[in-house]
């Protein structure tokens, strides 16, 4: 019998409502046991947030500091075929619990020479996010297979409205009847089954070697070139912003939530003052660029290993 672990972190369910199609492939299969470890802090993080909670993650998040985690539950600390974890994106790092956890010593207990999946389930902006984790499974001798990002296809100005009100409100809905609904359709989140079920298969067959592909092929890792790029120049300025957040942190509490309050604007006006002309110089000059970004899509699909 294999046995599987589900490793995740979720504050709306979403997560898990795509772990739950992913893993159903596996159910009354009595060759397969599945565990779940809900990852969860000690202090958790409200939900819905407040406009001063969803800022001031910010700066850890960047610095991908984790929190105090409740431990695994000591029976859940055991050898397994295979982990599959269930994580999001904090400001283009992985979430702060996901970050704890890959960082914790239960995990290096249970993951090293263990085969991992990752499944991310985010806005639209994951890449430097996964390289995150792709590096943690390294450092701790874990054997990466592959994985899957699934995102809100919306377009991305109004996707930013339309996640804000769902995490302020915790409602997922249609913000004025007319914005999107946000998040993950629900035609995505039901499509992890056939990337569940290119597990199952490609497991039995011994070609786990070949999983990637089969997902990149399935359309189970999109990346859209403009964003790619857009998030490499954001996550240079991110890690500016963190450094100017936490040295007025030095001087007060005061000065961090002014700063902070100085990021949120900044943010606001670089996605629909500047991104939107980002775009138009990106598709202008991708000709001049074009294996360059080729590369890059094949790196973070997970293709290559060099970016």
């Amino acid at each position: 019998m294999k046995k599987i672990l589900i490793a995740y972190y979720t504050q709306s369910g979403q997560i898990k409502e795509i772990i739950d199609q992913y893993i159903s492939v596996f159910d009354n299969d009595e060759n397969y046991q599945i565990y779940y470890h809900r990852i969860m802090p000690v202090n958790d993080f409200s939900y819905p947030w407040s406009d001063d909670s969803f800022y001031d993650v910010f700066p850890e998040s960047v610095l991908e500091k984790g929190c105090e985690l409740n431990p695994m539950p000591q029976e859940l600390i055991q050898d397994y075929d295979m982990i599959i974890l269930g994580l999001q994106v904090w400001y283009l790092s992985p979430s702060i619990p996901i970050t704890a956890f890959l960082q914790s010593h239960d995990f290096k207990t249970i993951a090293s020479n263990t085969s991992v999946v990752t499944i991310n389930g985010c806005r639209n902006m994951w890449f430097m996010s996964q390289q995150s984790v792709k590096n943690y499974l390294s450092a701790v001798g874990a054997i990466y297979q592959g994985h899957i990002v699934l995102f809100d296809k919306v377009n991305n100005l109004l996707s930013v409205i339309s996640i804000i009100h769902w995490a302020y409100t915790g409602k997922k809905e249609k913000k004025w009847g007319i914005i999107p609904m946000p998040g993950i359709s629900k035609e995505d989140i039901q499509s992890a089954k056939q990337y569940g079920s290119l597990l199952k298969e490609y497991w039995q067959s011994n070609r786990l070697d070949q999983l990637q592909q089969a997902y990149i092929e399935n359309n189970g890792v999109i990346v859209l070139p403009h964003l790619m790029s857009m998030e490499h120049k954001a996550k240079r300025i991110f890690k500016i912003w963190t450094h100017f957040i936490l040295k007025g942190e030095k001087i007060s509490p005061k000065q961090r939530r002014f700063r902070l309050q100085l990021f949120k604007y900044y943010l606001l006006f670089m996605i629909y003052l500047l991104s939107p002309i980002a775009t138009l110089i990106f598709y202008i000059t991708y000709p001049l660029f074009y294996k360059r970004i080729r590369k890059n899509i094949d790196f973070y699909q997970g293709v290559s290993n060099k970016g």
